[in-house]
Parts: C-alpha cells; structure tokens; sequence
C-alpha cells in the first residue's frame, strides 16, 4: 500500500473492529495518524490495514481534517449497516476457499467506492456468525457451523436482554418497586444483601448488581427494605449462617406420625406418683426437665430430676435425627426460635407441660444427712407434672409452699458441697434480656442465678455430674466435660457483683475440653461432669441419651468412644454456627435500643451515657471496661484522664452501625 499524507486509513486498534485514522506523515514505516477525538497518535505501517488509494483529506488545516475524518466515518457506519451478511453468507456458500473483503464488497458495492468496502471490512471484523477470517482471508461457515453461532449469538442475546432487564429491575427496586423480572431472584438478593462477594449468585444477576446503585450489600439491603420486600429488621444472620429454619413437609409427617402413635410404657417405671414441677422462663414452650424432691424420715433426702425422652423416638438415621444433627441445638432469639425438632413434638408430645404425663429419662440422687451423694440410679420412667410455671412466678411461691422452699433449701446445701470441693461462685450482676412483641423492643434484667433460678441450675449441674459417674462406673463410652484451674487464683468475692474481681478471676479460667475421659472440671467445683440434660434443644445431650438407654436395656454400648466424638464433632459445627447466630440477633436488638435510646437523648441535645467500671489497662492503646447496661465487657481507646482499674467512668454511645453490629464509645469522668 502506498500510505501517504492525506490518506484515510482503517488500522488495526485494540479491539476487533477497525479504527479510521488520517494520516498525517509517513516516515520510515511509522505513521502518525489524526483520530476522530482530534488526538494524535502513531502506529507501525504493518497495522494499516486498509487505505484510500489517495490524498483525500488536507492535512494542512487541522480543523478541516478532522471534519472530513468525520464525514467519512460517518459514511462507512452507514454503509456498514445496509450490508446483509446473511445474504452474502447464503451467496457465497459452498465455496470453501477466502475472499479478501475487497473481494467480498465487489458483489454489492463499486470497487471504487472506497468508502463502502471500508465498510465491509468493518462489519466482516466484527461479524462472529456468518464468516471466519484467516491470514486476512474471510471464508462462509459451513451450515453446522452457522446453527452454533446462530445459536450462541441467540443466547448471548438473551443473556444480555436479562441482564438489561435485571438492571432495569434494581433500578426500580431502589426507588421501592418490585417489577416481574425481581421476583424469582428477591432470595439471592437477599443473600446478596447479607452475604456480599460470599453470596452464591447467577453470573448475570451477578453483573448486573455490580453496575447497579446497589453494588454494595449494605445498599442493596436498604433498596430490599424501601421496596418492602424485607422489614428493616430481618435476620441477615440467618441467611449469613446459611441455618436451616423450617421443616420438610415429610419431616412434620414423621413428626405427627410419632405425635398419633403416643407413649411406649411398656418398659418404663411409673413415677406418676412423684410430686414433679417443672420451672423455665416465661417464654419456654419446649420443657425438657422437671424435677421431684423428697426427705426421708431418717433425714436423707432423694432429688429425682427428669429429663423429656427424645432419644426413645428419634432413632439414629433417620429422618428427624439427621435434620437435628444438621441443625445441632435449638435456636433461641428475641424475636422468634428455631427448634432442633419439630414443634409439635419439641412444643407438644415431648414438652413436659403441667398436667400432662410423659416420658423421661429420671435421674434419682440420694443424699445422706451431711448432704453428700450416696446412690444414683437412672431409669426409663413415666412421670405427671404437675405445675409448670416460671422462675418469676415460682419465686414467689417460696414462702407458702413449704415444698419448694426446702426444695430451694436444699439446693443451697448442694451448691456449698460444690463450693468445699473447689467450685467458683461468682456473683454476677442481673444480665440483660433482650424482647421483640410486635417490632416493640425491651429490655429486662433478669438475676439467673436468683432462687428457683438458682436452684435449677444447681439441679442441672448436679443431674450431669451424676450422669458422668454413671458412665464411669459403668464403663460405659461417654463424652466428659472438663476444666483445668489454678487454684491460687481464686479470690475471695464480695456479696455484690464486682466487674474488676470478676475480670481478674474470668481471665485465669482455662477454656472447657470435650473429650472421653472423665476429669475435674474446675469452676463447677465437680470431679467428672457431662452435658445430658437438654435432649430437646441439643444434639449431643439426645446422642447420650441413646447411650445411657441403650445400656438399660440391652447392657451394652450403642456407640463407641469414637463414634461419640464423631456424632458430636459434626453436630458442634452447627451449635457453633447456631450459637454465634443468637449472639449476633441479641446483640442487633440491643443496638438498636440504644440507637433508638440516643436519637431520644439527641433531640434533648444530650449524650447518651451508661455506666462503666474499668478493668484492664495493659494495652498500648486500649482499655477495656465493663458496661453495666450491657453487661459486658468492651475495648474503647486510652481517654486522655487517669482510667487506673476499678475506676468508674461515664461510658458515652457515640455511634451504632446496626448493618454491621458496631457501637463506639468513649470513656468520660464519672462527674461529667
């Protein structure tokens, strides 16, 4: 080609498509090119890939020829979209062998229009269905070939066409619209919203929420809430933890064919007879232990604690165990809960409800006049509740039922005994509980260790020593609880709850270790201990159960001591999972009182400030306090005052990131 000033060029760019150019100079092979912007740039001649034959632009007047540049690309455009490559396909096919474009233009344009075959040489460029180019050649596709590319070209169409209308979708869905091309996508939105790069969506959905306004998941979740697909306070926790959180329809069959087939009673011992209550919070609907308490006239006195009996009706594998191992505990939140079972059985047939008689598990506890363990047996049993009723309520029953006040009584003997054999008691200050009736959110602080509270929990602690003695003395595989202690680090604790001694004391417990040997555990003041006293809420308290049933009644072993941990190691992922869940849901509804709590404070043009102790300076940069309101313990930068432990400040709310779960403080004088 003889490429000189004045000449329009196509060259090859970066993309497929050619770009026009005027030449401005030729030297030496390089030539320096005018662009349509009115830019410069130079290319290798080698690029050129199609020129007019001659000068037909002035080079000298700049303006001029970036005009006619113009009008010239123009006309190629124009000729570029009256070419039917379908036609010359249909026309040229058959014929195996290359045409040069220049060649190809001849068929429907004048090979002195220079113009229309820059045009073929456009559209060929960027034609991927009717021709294939090779060493600069442009050959038809075979008819085979042609259908694929037909077909690719079709999807890739509708590929684009979706994805247009998922763009047009986000857009309407931030300005709270919900139009037809959303619907079948609003649960990946959703994971998008809670999940972010994490969430596991259709590439194209994909593409279009990062060119959306709500590429970013925080935004894309206040588009679902103004659209209302989602309240503002839906769970994003759940879909995070990816937690199951309804049953199968053939999951509440299995479950109602259990409910209509009732109680076994066959080889259960009838403790019918037995005073037995049941004591839980006041929101409990699943009851799985209650307990009876007698003294004998030579004053010795026997504690019965039953257990509700999952394990006689959910069997290994089957159906309703797998889910439950899937699912590994209950859930509990302030504003809804998933149950491990099925409610008609974790609610209803398994529930040990006041007037209802069920199947347990019983643990009896005999006590000698010095209050020490001297028997213990366990057996399948019927029982009778009853009462059930709540802590609050049986709290003030104490003084009139002379029943459950020697209940309670004793109790407090079994929580000395612990304390003699090396228990921490620890006085802990009323813990928040967190509730959501009808989007109203509240707070009440509740003493669990106080009275029946108390007393259950000492009746619990002491039915899952028993139930660990009964495995090693009966030689039975079980999986133990432990805690290793430093028993020169206990101290001696005031009356009332002390943020800074219980810091000192919480820091030199060791973490507490699952495994098959029986040891001391530490802070419970017990020599062995197990966890068997929550069957419906937690699935390796059920797997237990197995094993002690199985043992009563055919006096051998159901599982191994590996096939324990195996049981328990894939059901504690999920209890991780589920645990971190309720944390993460009681700790939104806590921020979000405080939120609403501050932006009450700011109208009045107040901070919102909260009680604090501080309880350890030895970080660099930080301090770490104790925040009475939240009854917790929290890390805040170094303030510019003297925060030596034990010191009471004023803990100032400065901001709170519901999305994200922050709050932010800063520490004040307790007189400001």
């Amino acid at each position: 080609m003889n490429i000189s000033s004045g000449c329009i060029v196509e060259y090859n760019a970066k993309g497929s498509v050619p770009e026009i150019g005027a030449v401005l100079s030729n030297a030496a092979g390089t030539i320096r090119l005018l662009l349509l912007n009115g830019k410069e740039t130079t290319i290798p001649e080698k690029k050129v890939l199609y020129s007019t034959k001659r000068a037909v632009i002035p080079t000298s007047d700049r303006e001029r020829c970036k005009q006619l540049l113009i009008e010239a690309n123009n006309k190629r455009n124009e000729a570029a979209a009256q070419i039917n490559l379908e036609d010359l396909h249909e026309l040229l096919a058959g014929e195996p062998k290359g045409y040069k474009f220049e060649e190809i233009a001849e068929f429907i344009f004048s090979k002195d229009d220079e113009d229309s075959v820059a045009a073929m040489l456009r559209k060929l460029s960027e034609d991927r269905i009717y021709f294939k180019s090779k060493n600069d050649l442009f050959a038809p596709v075979s008819d085979d070939e042609l259908k694929q590319a037909i077909e690719q070209q079709n999807k890739k169409e509708r590929a684009e066409k979706e994805e247009a209308e998922l763009l047009e979708g986000l857009k309407n869905l931030s300005e709270g619209r919900v139009i037809p091309a959303l619907n079948e996508h609003i649960n990946s939105l959703k994971e998008y919203a809670a999940c972010g790069a994490e969430a596991k969506l259709p590439k194209r959905l994909l593409n279009a929420i990062e060119k959306s306004d709500a590429s970013v998941p925080v935004k894309m979740f206040r588009a679902l809430v103004t659209a209302g697909v989602v309240g503002e306070d839906e769970n994003l926790e759940i879909i995070r933890s990816r937690l199951p959180t309804v049953f199968s329809k053939e999951q509440i069959a299995e479950a109602q064919k259990i409910c209509e087939a009732g109680l076994n009673t066959s080889v259960r011992k009838d403790l019918t007879a037995l005073k037995a209550w049941a004591i839980d919070t006041p929101e409990s609907k699943d009851r799985d232990d209650a307990f009876s308490f007698e003294y004998n006239n030579d004053g010795t006195a026997i504690l019965w604690v039953h257990i509700s009996d999952p394990a006689e009706v959910i069997k290994p594998d089957d159906l309703l165990d797998k889910e439950a191992k899937c699912r590994g505990t209950s859930v509990y939140m302030p504003d809804s809960r998933i149950h491990m079972l099925p409610d008609n059985l974790s609610e209803n047939f398994l529930s040990l409800d006041e007037g209802t008689v069920r199947g347990a598990l019983s643990f009896k506890m005999t006590f000698d006049n010095l209050c020490s363990l001297s028997d213990f047996e366990i057996f399948e049993s019927i029982i009778q509740i009853e009462k059930a009723t709540d802590y609050d309520t049986a709290n003030t029953m104490l003084n009139d039922n002379e029943w459950l006040k020697a209940a309670y009584d004793f109790s407090q003997k079994l929580k000395q005994k612990r304390v003699e054999n090396g228990a921490v008691i620890i006085p802990r200050q009323p813990e928040p509980e967190v509730k959501v009736r009808d989007g109203v959110i509240t707070v009440e602080f509740r003493d669990r260790d106080s009275l029946c509270a108390g007393m259950i929990s000492e009746f619990m602690i002491w039915t899952n020593h028993v139930a660990a003695e009964w495995f090693k003395k009966n030689e039975i595989p079980s999986l133990y609880r432990s805690q290793d202690g430093d028993e020169n680090a206990k101290k001696e604790f005031k009356e009332d709850f002390d943020p800074l001694t219980f810091w000192q004391v919480l820091r030199t417990f060791r973490k507490t270790v699952v495994g098959t040997s029986a040891k001391k555990h530490f802070s419970l003041g017990v020599n062995s201990y197990t966890q068997v006293t929550s069957p419906l809420r937690r699935y390796s308290d059920l797997v237990l159960h197995r094993q002690i049933k199985n043992f009563i009644r055919e006096k051998k072993n159901l599982y191994t001591e590996d096939e324990l941990t195996q049981e328990v190691l894939i059901s504690d992922i999920s209890v991780g999972r589920a645990e971190d869940v309720m944390q993460r849901r009681e700790r939104y509804f806590m921020l979000k009182y405080l939120k609403n709590e501050r932006q009450k404070m700011s109208k009045q043009k107040k901070d919102l400030l909260l009680d604090g102790v501080v309880v350890d300076t030895s970080s660099n940069n930080e301090v770490t306090f104790y925040v009475d309101f939240l009854c917790g313990f929290r890390h805040c930068r170094k303030p510019d005052f003297d925060e030596s432990p034990g010191r009471k400040v004023s803990v100032k709310v400065n901001q709170i990131d519901l999305y994200d779960g922050i709050i932010r403080f800063d520490l004040l004088p307790l007189e400001s």
